[in-house]
């Protein structure tokens, strides 16, 4: 089977830096079940793929012009975004598996909502639930 290339500029890789890679495997795999994990290659690296359709995409938000990237506070550096169902239970499926709340749910204009979490290794990510009505579930 050929494999098609993503357009130029597409996400192709996300890394999550871990110490206990199992432990962080662990965590994503128990929160995101449709994370399709492969056999290990390797003890340090376990790799996944997201199911299809992925609808990955992403936006360049802008920030108070005295941030400093060494800082990483909530709005600085990337942010990978997971689609769910219901930030409330993902909130309570974060924590209950050893992560961290680090923002409110916070209103992404009239189509949605947002939130940070961290996993168990310490890496920020965010989260996003369509909120129902024009486009949403």
């Amino acid at each position: 089977m050929t494999q098609k290339s993503p357009p130029t500029g597409s996400p192709c890789w996300i890394d999550i830096p871990a110490v206990d890679v199992e432990a962080c495997k662990e965590f994503y795999s128990t929160l995101f079940p449709s994370w399709e994990f492969k056999e290990p290659t390797e003890a340090k690296l376990a790799m996944w793929s997201f199911a299809s359709p992925s609808g990955l995409s992403g936006g360049i938000v802008q920030v108070s012009a005295s941030c400093k990237n060494n800082k990483l506070q909530n709005g600085m550096g990337v942010t990978v975004y997971h689609f769910v169902e219901s930030i409330d239970e993902i909130k309570k499926r974060v924590e209950g598996l050893g992560g961290l709340s680090c923002s409110g749910k916070e209103k992404a204009g009239d189509h949605g909502m947002w939130m940070y979490f961290k996993d168990v290794e310490g890496n920020r990510f965010g989260v996003y639930e369509m909120i129902a009505g024009e486009g949403g579930h």
